[in-house]
């Protein structure tokens, strides 16, 4: 929105490509790419704090170990400065952007944003529901854009009232969330899957070192979907959410300690833009 003779006026939105300022309409890729048919892509979204991008290099560290993953060649990128572009041509302040490269012969890397993500403090507060759904992400340390398991999965979480569903494996351990990573707090243990099995979130990294703060064990192994019941708090996290409470669980209310969630929260906030 920008004011001009006493009127506002919406100012068309950019975005980046391969470095170079465009209009945020033409971001478009062609449906006849076999690279967009097969969904041969990456990605990471990030927050935008005063105009400031929170954990760049670790974003742009996942970004670049995906790639390499799925043998995909990345030519030289210059992510800061074109994101700093964008933010200074848009006049950005608190924004989430999405980093998308698509691989084959060409690579193209866009950047695009939208508002900031952000959640009503009853979530925190009061918990979420949350569903469970059996399924396994294909490369589960790689992210990227092949998202259909998690689209069914919340989707299935959405139709019964739920926030998020975690995914349950073949041998009925409980990963990771479609769009999080999953802990149980169990005494003074915290039970999360271990970096093999699932996205190493950047905001995961944080809450570890909250947990380690605390004097909170960490035990790198996925709770069983029959443990759940025996847990005293559950929780999610990912760079929109921080750490969010959990206090329905396929319908049934949970037990959960809001105050400690609230803490790991806070301490992944305060840390964001070290």
């Amino acid at each position: 929105m920008v004011l001009s003779q006493g009127k506002y006026y919406v100012m068309s939105k950019s975005a980046i490509k391969n470095g170079l300022i465009i209009d945020e309409k033409d971001a478009v890729l062609p449906i006849t790419l076999r690279e967009v048919q097969c969904n041969y892509s990456v990605y990471e979204a990030l927050r935008v704090l005063h105009g400031k991008v929170v954990h760049l290099a670790d974003h742009e560290k996942r970004l670049r170990e995906s790639a390499s993953m799925l043998n995909m060649k990345l030519p030289s990128l210059d992510l800061e400065s074109w994101i700093n572009k964008l933010i200074e041509h848009d006049r950005l302040d608190d924004v989430t952007m999405r980093i998308l490269v698509v691989g084959g012969k060409d690579v193209q890397v866009f950047i695009t944003y939208q508002e900031l993500l952000t959640y009503p403090d009853s979530y925190y507060d009061e918990g979420i529901a949350v569903t469970t759904y059996h399924g396994e992400r294909f490369m589960p340390k790689c992210k990227t854009s092949n998202l259909l398991l998690s689209y069914l999965a919340l989707e299935d979480s959405k139709s019964k009232g739920g926030f998020e569903a975690l995914l349950v494996d073949r041998n009925d351990r409980v990963l990771e969330g479609t769009r999080s990573n999953f802990y149980m707090v169990k005494g003074n243990c915290v039970y999360t899957a271990g970096d093999e099995d699932v996205l190493s979130g950047v905001t995961r990294i944080s809450v570890l070192k909250a947990l380690k703060e605390l004097d909170i064990k960490v035990v790198l192994e996925a709770p069983k979907l029959s443990e759940l019941k025996d847990g005293d708090t559950l929780f999610i996290s990912s760079t929109s959410m921080a750490a969010m409470p959990i206090s329905t669980l396929d319908g049934k209310r949970i037990p959960c300690d809001f105050e400690l969630v609230k803490k790991i929260c806070s301490y992944v906030r305060l840390h964001e833009l070290d």
